[in-house]
């Protein structure tokens, strides 16, 4: 799927048996930033997503046999930039494989299919002491934004 080529490494578009292995994986991208998630609750979200298109799409790095980094773009309806606007959700590559340019290839897979789905802008977060995250994204153009993001957590409110 991707046009960088990485010796060995594949990008994939996930499907439904992909998604318990890209779960195990995402639970550790969301324990290295202190997020507590329930493993089947995080499958039932990407089985969602892959059998629902307009969801969003789920692409994985593959070194092999093994799954090693997975992208997450959730498509959203937007006022602001008056069409379809994916939301990274999740870039996350296994430690033990960054700086070899998968990171790279996923952001690339991840561009090309949203301009495929006619996608008209990408917003995403960064972790604000992740320095080479930021660097990775401002070589494919994003730009930092003069904003904060917020959350509340509805089951607060139960």
């Amino acid at each position: 799927m991707s046009s960088i080529a990485i010796r060995g490494v594949s990008v994939e578009q996930m499907t439904i048996k992909d998604c318990n292995e890209c779960a195990t994986i995402l639970l550790r991208q969301l324990a290295e930033h202190g997020s507590e998630s329930v493993k089947e609750n995080l499958v039932t979200v990407l089985k969602d997503v892959v059998s629902d298109p307009a969801r969003g799409f789920l692409l994985f790095a593959r070194e092999n046999r093994h799954i090693i980094g997975v992208a997450y773009l959730a498509i959203i309806l937007s006022a602001e930039h008056c069409g379809k606007v994916g939301w990274l959700e999740e870039l996350y590559v296994m430690p033990e494989f960054r700086s070899k340019g998968i990171g790279a290839a996923l952001l690339t897979a991840v561009l090309e299919r949203a301009r495929e789905l006619g996608i008209v802008a990408i917003d995403l977060e960064v972790d604000a002491a992740h320095r080479r995250a930021e660097a990775l994204y401002r070589r494919f153009g994003f730009r930092p934004l003069d904003r904060s993001r917020w959350v509340k957590t509805l089951e607060d409110d139960v």
